[in-house]
């Protein structure tokens, strides 16, 4: 964090700040105690605080060695030593617990372990006092020293107290705010209008200290003992006098009914004058009134009257001091919060804390070194301490700071920035490690301290004004941890029990992270993610529940000795992992075949059957396999198998044990048998040979469909079946043959069949092709035109054609059949009867037929095909008719005219010559003597006589035939 060490150039010479840890602890309130060693977060569970039965309501003050250990606390009327008991002359003190200030105490100027109590009352009647506390008094826990208590400077002043240090000296000034005619006999008379101040001196040599009696003259009043304040004419009594840290500027806070408000003056450090005219801030009831560390900002409260019980309102509002024209119209009201008046103080960590009455929690002022400040209402857990009005009243200039240091830490670059920075025109600076840097203008200045240490660092300023001021302050640079290696054999767990997560002792790697480091003055904690760990914030807890897998780690080293949130820590990670059991059930057997021998011995490949462990395992990350001949010796990682060289079983089937070890955590195995199997060859089926008869075309080789053999060769057993045309190419696998193979003459077929488990066996058998018989060519046959043959037909007598077909063959040893149809031939489908007719078919003249020629034997068979011719048989016309339906002869009838010819035309005529009778082929109906045609058309029959007829044919290769025929009854 930014602390507030800044610098004024107001400043008329070079100062040197005195340490901060004599405001370390804060005691405060009703039983509240804060304490600033180093942060002030701590809650402080001293006894001191807890039994003192302190409670006070507005003024308090406390101060601590310089080391920050509490020596006592007062409420300007009773004086608590560091166990919380009240110093044996530490009661009835002139401060009251009901003002504003009651007390603010004064190291005293070489004299160690001497310290001035100043007190005021409360309203404007009581005195301002001192008494002189002394350490060594009271076996160490001191006491108030007889006779130099309630020693009166100023009979009467207001509520209000401070003091700061003489500039160049251990000197110091005490400061109030009364009536001008008072005196430290005569409370004076009238209102408020005087700031007196008293020198702490001490002198070096005798080591004495003590604090003058008389006011510092007034040069700029006309030496008087006294300042006057005609803008701050006022009762005054409630409100806070502020002295700047740098001591030049001054500020009175009143809250009274009339005149109330802020007026600002300048104060010089070197030798306690006041001057100028009393710059009015503000005209409400102000309570509170602090500076910034740096002197630059200005803060003060608006506040209701006292009103714990309700209803009160505070505001806070902020000035820059660098511009003196225009301090008013700097004014920032940046809070307003429903709280009661309460007092303001700077804290050691450069952050200003504001006084909440009844709260459990102190109030602070954030950024208060900026242009943009925000006030946190829940700062600071006082519990179970409460707050009242009032915080403890310090000496200033113990705060006092010439710059701001930004990053204190060793090896970083540390920030130095100029209060007022725009009005520096150049700086030149050493920075007290042998490295110097002069600067023009107002940058922000930076120095990277390679060691540790304390620094005296001295900067000479020249501002716009052409004005040369040299500032001088020491700083602290503070080690920047390093998160030295953790130790990886800490970093892997195992979860034996399953629970999904291990418990992990965090603090166990805090040795491994600080490694030479010192475990006094850094800190160790452990996060979830690096910006929790970045930020210092939800630190994990140290018995933290690890998950299965990966769990990164973050960790912080902070030193603790640096100011608060000042960022001299380092993070690092580290992983841990947490490992499952590794567990491998049902792992499947090793089986391979037998070889020849059938011995059910073989040599086991197990590096190759690894990795099938592996996968049924889930293949888990970081684990390593070995196998065992025993489960002993699988638990106890023991004569594990040499896995690179074939093993040989000696049992089929044999026991083996699979070890899955977790590379992480020798802790971490499991365990499974599996078995190794030597399986025996498959049992093939018997093929019988095969014998098939040559098909067209005729040349002794026939295709065959060997998967047909499939079933018979695995023999119900699952597997593959392939064919080869040797019994190596069956052995090796190789060389199959196509599924539809071609067959010449005979051959041997070999069978190949693997099962599922890949283990293989052959058989084998032949195929024969058996040579089908050589078929005579038959010659053309004409059919059959004589007197039993009906023209409706034509006849054809097969058999003629037996000897042709037979073409020498032994008619005993061969079946003959015909088919219409080389198909009907070849499957012996559809035979024809050897007497074949076939109705005439208009214009068709000849057809194919088919000869089989079967082996009764081997029932191999040909065909060959011959032409059958079909000629028109000649037609006989009757020479008359008796259509008297005897049914003899009652029409003219023409056997074989319509079946043979598909195109004739028949006339018939009177011996006139007229046309009686017509009829085609596409109508054919025999005439029965009556007319169809002329006058007589289907007027009875025709007479007896002789009648006369033409036949054309329509068909080139037949002459038309004219005749005549004969009806009679």
């Amino acid at each position: 964090m930014k602390k507030a060490i800044l610098l004024l150039l107001t400043l008329v010479i070079s100062f040197s700040v005195t340490a901060q840890e004599e405001s370390s602890w804060w005691i405060f309130g009703d039983g509240a105690g804060v304490e600033f060693n180093p942060n002030p977060q701590n809650r402080s569970s001293d006894p001191a605080v807890l039994t003192s039965g302190y409670d006070t309501d507005e003024g308090v003050a406390s101060i601590s060695d310089e080391m920050g250990n509490l020596l006592f606390f007062t409420d300007g009327s009773t004086v608590w030593n560091r166990n919380g008991v009240a110093m044996p002359n530490g009661t009835g003190l002139d401060g009251n617990f009901s003002s504003t200030q009651s007390a603010i105490v004064i190291k005293a100027p070489e004299t160690a372990g001497v310290y001035f109590v100043a007190t005021v009352g409360a309203g404007n009647t009581s005195p301002l006092s001192y008494s002189r506390i002394e350490m060594a008094l009271n076996g160490g826990l001191g006491d108030v020293v007889p006779g130099v208590k309630n020693v009166t400077l100023l009979a009467a002043c207001a509520e209000k107290v401070a003091a700061t240090i003489q500039t160049g000296t251990n000197n110091a000034y005490i400061m109030t705010f009364g009536r001008s005619n008072a005196t430290s006999v005569s409370t004076g008379s009238g209102d408020n209008n005087a700031l007196f101040a008293w020198e702490v001196r001490g002198i070096a040599g005798p080591n004495v200290s003590f604090v003058l009696p008389a006011p510092i003259a007034q040069s700029a009043n006309g030496g008087l003992p006294y300042f006057s304040t005609p803008l701050a004419a006022t009762n005054g009594d409630r409100g806070m006098l502020r002295v700047s840290p740098d001591g030049t500027k001054l500020a009175i806070g009143t809250q009274n009914l009339t005149n109330q408000g802020l007026f600002l003056y300048d104060f010089n450090p070197g030798n306690g004058q006041f001057s100028g005219a009393g710059l009015q801030l503000d005209n409400g009831p102000v309570y509170g009134v602090e500076f910034s560390a740096s002197s630059q900002y200005l803060y003060h409260d608006l506040s209701s009257n006292y009103s714990p019980t309700g209803g009160s309102n505070k505001r806070l509002v902020q000035y820059d001091l660098c511009d003196q024209a225009n301090i008013v119209s700097s004014r920032n009201e940046f809070a307003n919060v429903p709280e009661s008046r309460g007092t303001l103080q700077l804290g050691r960590d450069g952050e200003i804390y504001v006084a909440r009455f009844d709260q459990t929690f102190l109030g602070r002022i954030e950024n208060s070194e900026t242009a943009t400040p925000t006030y946190n209402t829940t700062a600071v857990d006082i519990s179970p301490g409460v707050g009242k009005q009032g915080l403890p009243v310090f000496v200033q200039s113990s705060f006092a700071s010439s710059f701001t240091v930004n990053d204190q830490c060793q090896g970083d670059a540390t920030e130095f920035i100029l209060a007022c920075l725009p009005q520096v025109a150049a700086s030149n600076w050493d920075f007290g490690d042998g490295n110097t840097l002069m600067v023009t203008g107002p940058g922000v200045v930076t120095n990277t301290y390679a060691t540790a240490g304390t620094y005296t660092v001295s900067v000479n300023v020249t501002n716009v004004s052409g004005d040369v001021r040299d500032f001088t302050q020491d700083i602290t640079i503070y080690e920047n941890g390093i998160v030295d290696p953790v130790d990886v054999t800490l970093l892997d767990y195992c979860d034996d029990d399953n629970s999904g997560d291990e418990v992990v002792d965090l603090s166990q790697f805090t040795l491994d992270v600080l490694g030479a480091q010192d475990s006094a003055t850094f800190n160790i904690s452990y996060y979830a993610n690096s910006v929790d760990a970045d930020a210092g914030q939800n630190p994990l807890p140290l018995n933290y529940n690890a998950t299965l897998g990966s769990n990164t780690i973050w960790v912080r080293i902070e030193n603790n000795t640096s100011p608060i949130n000042d960022g001299c820590s380092a993070i690092g990670s580290f992983v841990l992992t947490v490992s499952s059991v590794p567990t491998v059930s049902n792992i499947p057997d090793y089986e391979i075949c037998d070889d020849a021998s059938q011995d059910g011995i073989e040599d086991f490949d197990l590096a190759s059957f690894l990795p099938t462990i592996a996968t049924q395992a889930g293949d888990p990350v970081d684990v390593d396999y070995t196998i065992h001949e025993s489960q002993a010796d699988a638990d106890m990682n023991m004569g594990a198998i040499d896995t690179t060289v074939p093993y040989t079983n000696t049992t089929s089937p044999q026991v083996l044990y699979v070890r899955l070890q977790n590379i992480n955590d020798i802790d971490c195995f499991g365990t499974a048998p599996f078995n190794l199997v030597v399986l025996g060859a498959p049992t093939l089926g018997t093929v019988a040979n095969i014998e098939v008869c040559d098909d067209a075309p005729l040349d002794g080789s026939s295709d065959f469909t060997l998967s047909d053999q499939d079933a018979t060769v695995a023999n119900g057993s699952a597997g593959t079946v392939t064919y080869h045309s040797t019994q190596a190419d069956a052995d090796s696998g190789a060389a199959a043959l196509p599924n539809v193979y071609t067959v010449s003459g005979s051959e041997t077929i070999y069978a190949r069949f693997v099962n599922d488990a890949g283990c293989a066996g052959t058989t084998s058998f032949d195929i024969t092709v058996q040579a089908a018989p050589a078929i005579g060519n038959a010659p053309d046959l004409t059919n059959i035109c004589d007197a039993t043959v009906d023209l409706n037909q034509n006849l054809f007598e097969l058999s003629v054609q037996d000897a042709a077909v037979l073409n020498g063959l032994n008619p005993a040893d061969y079946t003959i059949s015909y088919y219409t149809t080389d198909s009907d031939a070849q499957n012996a489908t559809n035979e024809l009867p050897l007497s074949y007719t076939v109705p005439f078919q208009s214009g068709v003249t000849t057809d194919l037929l088919f000869a089989r020629l079967e082996n009764n034997t081997t029932g191999c068979f040909n065909t060959s095909q011959f032409t059958i011719i079909f000629e028109r048989c000649e037609i006989v016309f009757p020479e008359g008719f008796s259509p008297n339906n005897d049914g003899i002869n009652d029409t003219f009838s023409i056997p074989g005219l319509a079946e043979q010819y598909n195109n004739f035309n028949l006339q018939i005529f009177n011996r006139n010559g007229s046309v009686v009778y017509e009829t085609s082929a596409s109508n054919y109906e025999e005439f029965a003597g009556i007319p169809n045609k002329g006058a007589l058309a289907g007027d009875g029959l025709l007479p007896v006589g002789t009648y006369f007829y033409v036949i054309q044919y329509n068909d080139q290769d037949e002459e038309d035939t004219a005749s005549w025929v004969y009806i009679n009854y």
